[in-house]
């Protein structure tokens, strides 16, 4: 192959050399990630000397996968033009590879290489734990590790952060910008400050690639997120202190119909929550001495539950000792009450006066407690 197609790349394909150790005549495959799916491009097999060898031509620059097995592969961002050279361990290419002649594939390993150190970090965390079983101080090993833990993930997002900041016009930053830690991703598009990120790199890139698969993928996502947030903050306009709470109908854990207007005349409490929310559980108890406070001067909660498991959401009423309305549609965060009141988290609580006109939303604790007191007084 190498005889026959020249061993550099030209104007119109890149190249991939490698030169793998700890192999014997494995097969390697190159495949192209697309924005909708994964494509095989080619396959090979390692020589006897552990050499392999690629010549593609592509339509654009892209990212491509070269694996091994399932789990033993790298990530390449390669352009026209470049011949990339490869030299790893084929047991483990993502620890061991060093790479040279491709610009967005070096600043890929860049960022692998620094995650890798990061997970090394937490590796040890585990290992501390694990140790510590059965310490009588297992409790402040415990919250002394999950607080390192989280100085090893805010490292990581800064390093993701500096890292777009100095090569924003490059596509390698979409694994940035999409990079997790554990089961978390780093950049959340609902935060202001990370989605701002978003706006940023999707600038940069519709500039430098307008025509790319990658770069348009990222400006139709950035322009949808900026449509639903337009969507969601005009909804909570309609939200304000003063305007009237949007009517709904749910139903009781025995199969009643109960409206929110069936509550007129009294002041109504709308507290959305969950048997599977630890914070809400945690807040129940504050709840129910609200309720015996003030249920005899027309006051009421409205227990509007995000469940979608029925058994699961009458046994934390049981259990919490819930004593008012309890109304869902078992639809989790596809509820469209929740939706419409634009519940993002919970617990979250809406105030409304004895006309349906809302008086406070999203308090808790003692600010709860007090605007409560103050409305019915």
């Amino acid at each position: 192959m190498m005889g026959c197609g020249g061993n550099k790349a030209d104007e119109n394909s890149f190249v991939i050399k490698g030169k793998l150790t700890d192999t014997k005549k494995d097969s390697i495959y190159l495949k192209e990630l697309t924005v909708k799916e994964m494509v095989s491009i080619d396959s090979s097999v390692v020589s006897e000397e552990g050499e392999f060898y690629f010549k593609v031509k592509p339509k654009e620059i892209g990212f491509y996968i070269l694996k091994l097995k399932k789990n033993n592969f790298l990530t390449l961002l390669i352009n026209k033009g470049e011949t990339v050279e490869i030299i790893a361990d084929a047991k483990q290419l993502l620890k061991t590879y060093i790479i040279s002649g491709s610009k967005g594939s070096e600043l890929i390993k860049e960022l692998n290489d620094h995650l890798q150190a990061n997970y090394t970090k937490v590796d040890s965390l585990s290992r501390i734990y694990n140790d510590s079983k059965g310490s009588t101080d297992i409790l402040k090993i415990k919250a002394s590790l999950d607080s390192t833990y989280k100085e090893i993930f805010f490292d990581q997002k800064n390093f993701l952060k500096n890292f777009i900041d100095k090569n924003a016009g490059s596509l390698a930053c979409l694994i940035a910008i999409y990079q997790q830690f554990g089961r978390e991703l780093l950049f959340n598009v609902n935060d202001k400050t990370d989605f701002a990120y978003f706006e940023k790199l999707d600038k940069a890139l519709i500039t430098a690639y307008p025509d790319n698969q990658h770069s348009q993928d990222l400006h139709k996502r950035v322009a949808e997120i900026k449509r639903m947030e337009a969507e969601k903050q005009l909804a909570e306009n309609k939200l304000d202190v003063g305007f009237k709470a949007p009517d709904f109908k749910l139903e009781t854990p025995d199969g009643k119909s109960v409206s929110l207007s069936s509550f007129k005349g009294k002041f109504v409490l709308i507290d959305f929550w969950a048997s599977w929310c630890a914070p809400c559980r945690q807040e129940n108890p504050k709840m129910i001495k609200l309720y015996k406070q003030y249920k005899d001067k027309d006051f009421t909660i409205l227990g509007v539950s995000l469940d979608r498991d029925k058994d699961s959401w009458i046994n934390a009423i049981k259990t919490d000792k819930l004593i008012w309305t309890q109304i869902s549609d078992l639809k989790y965060w596809d509820s469209p009450v929740a939706k419409l009141y634009n519940v993002r988290t919970i617990p979250y609580s809406i105030l409304i006066d004895k006309e349906g006109k809302i008086l406070a939303k999203g308090l808790r604790g003692e600010k709860l407690a007090e605007k409560i007191k103050e409305v019915v007084k």
